[in-house]
């Protein structure tokens, strides 16, 4: 395997799951870029003491890594990511989502297409053992045919928080392509994340291009909305999200987000297989592997081999264009093709236009 260091620009919460994947990789990080000096001193305290700047294009120029780590809010996603690929890296690992609208989504790929750089967004669950072990039920056949699948996310946003739910909804289906949407959103409220407006609940019909379709349900921003949307939602089990896979004559249960064993238990459930009248719990191997260092380890692999990555930056990208998709549908209001040819953000556009008015 060839020898590479590591760069991380946005030093926040979420780099700390990036930072641990190169160590666990004996990758040394050899800059992190942080506009405040808490972010920074954090880098210098936990990240190896790598040299640290509060301009990412300077770090850079000064410490040429071969990977970079893009952990910064998504409004700041699109310029450092084209930054790295210009300044030669090899791989960059963008945190989801991808970015605020379609145009930034197309500049980030291209930018790594002329560069021959690997692009992957970080919607990580990919790895999570639940998720795996739902794909390889659904895959298996047990359930016959697949007709539909509900998903429900106690998302605040479906841009924010939301891009892992409808990642992992298509994944769960073999990511088919999206042919059509249909979607209303909730946007009167103040409710602000990561420095922007979002909307904080809506439901979304997504067609495929295989006949198989989608019902997608979020909602979690304004006060009770999550209760209004998810009556019947176990919150003290369930959490993040929730998906239910519809087949021919049985249905693939999973409730999202689990992150350890329980005690004298043998997995941590919230898989379960349903045949008729059959339901019964899916046991699964829980990994010892963290899912970033499994993202950045399948990374390395595409560098060296040219192997497709499962989360891939046209990957990251179609979950955005059904996020988009779902924004301009509800400008719309009506059904929007794909590909998606509007290139703004029409939640951001309803906003400033007046149709979510600040302080409704």
């Amino acid at each position: 395997m060839q020898e590479y260091t590591a760069a991380i620009i946005g030093c926040g919460r979420m780099s700390r799951g990036h930072a641990g994947a190169y160590k666990a990789l004996d990758i040394p990080i050899v800059g992190a870029a942080d506009i405040a000096e808490e972010g920074l001193q954090r880098a210098r305290e936990h990240y190896g003491s790598p040299k640290t700047y509060t301009d990412y294009r300077e770090m850079l120029a000064e410490v040429r890594p071969n990977l970079v780590s893009v952990v910064t809010a998504e409004m700041a996603h699109c310029a450092p990511v084209v930054a790295a690929a210009e300044a030669g890296v090899k791989g960059i690992v963008c945190e989801k989502p991808m970015a605020m609208s379609l145009a930034e989504g197309k500049e980030m790929l291209r930018a790594c297409r002329e560069n021959d750089v690997v692009l992957t967004i970080s919607h990580q669950r990919q790895y999570g053992a639940q998720y795996v072990a739902a794909r390889e039920l659904v895959e298996s056949g047990e359930i016959g045919d697949v007709r539909f699948i509900e998903a429900y996310a106690m998302a605040p946003s479906i841009h924010t928080d939301g891009t892992h739910t409808i990642h992992m909804l298509r994944s769960l289906l073999g990511d088919p392509t999206v042919v059509r949407v249909m979607a209303q959103i909730d946007g009167n409220s103040d409710y602000e994340y990561f420095g922007h407006r979002c909307d904080h609940a809506g439901n979304a019909f997504l067609s495929f291009d295989d006949g198989r379709y989608a019902h997608l349900t979020w909602g979690l921003g304004a006060p009770g909305a999550a209760e209004r949307l998810h009556p019947a939602w176990d919150f003290d089990t369930q959490a993040y999200h929730a998906f239910v896979v519809h087949g021919e004559y049985g249905r693939v249960e999973l409730d999202g987000d689990l992150y350890a064993v329980p005690e004298e238990a043998s997995c941590p459930g919230g898989l379960r297989l349903a045949v008729g009248r059959d339901i019964r719990d899916i046991e699964y191997p829980w990994p010892g592997e963290g899912s970033i260092t499994m993202e950045v380890r399948d990374l390395l692999q595409s560098i060296e081999t040219g192997a497709p990555h499962p989360l891939s930056g046209e990957n990251g990208y179609a979950a955005l264009e059904v996020i988009m998709g779902i924004y301009e549908s509800s400008r719309r209001r009506g059904a929007v093709e794909f590909p998606v040819e509007v290139t703004d953000n029409a939640f951001l556009a309803m906003c400033e236009s007046g149709v979510f008015p600040a302080g409704s």
